[in-house]
């Protein structure tokens, strides 16, 4: 059975799609978003690779939330998902076509910082449906 990709941002909605995508059943494939800024730019006095790690890690911590939803269900995976920072679509479409994913669940996209053009353009581009907070 193909997995359901999950985008997770931690809300009260996002919360709510994850319980809503445990009780339909299946393989489920929870992801975080972590921007990523190219190499050797720095903002701010920030090096970009240091930025890069506190997104991973933000994105970590909010998979902790995430394990706490979902508990000990079976059939689980929670993954950091890191993406080019201008074209997060590029990444998600690109999971989702290495999973094999049925669908594209998007559990909370402004929690999770997907602006309406990145939804679109991952509309366009994913092989798989996207949906926004229902599953």
């Amino acid at each position: 059975m193909a997995p359901t990709l999950l985008v997770y941002a931690p809300s009260a909605r996002g919360d709510a799609t994850l319980r809503a995508a445990l009780r339909v059943g299946g393989p489920l494939a929870v992801v975080a978003l972590a921007p990523q800024e190219r190499h050797r730019r720095s903002c701010c006095g920030i090096q970009s690779a240091y930025w890069n790690d506190v997104q991973h890690e933000m994105a970590q911590s909010r998979l902790a939330r995430a394990r706490l939803v979902v508990e000990d269900a079976e059939d689980v995976t929670l993954t950091v998902l890191d993406f080019d920072v201008v074209h997060p679509e590029r990444a998600i479409a690109g999971h989702a076509t290495e999973l094999g994913a049925e669908r594209v669940v998007l559990a909370d996209p402004r929690a999770s910082g997907l602006r309406r053009r990145a939804v679109r353009r991952l509309r366009d581009r994913c092989p798989a449906p996207v949906v926004e907070g229902a599953v």
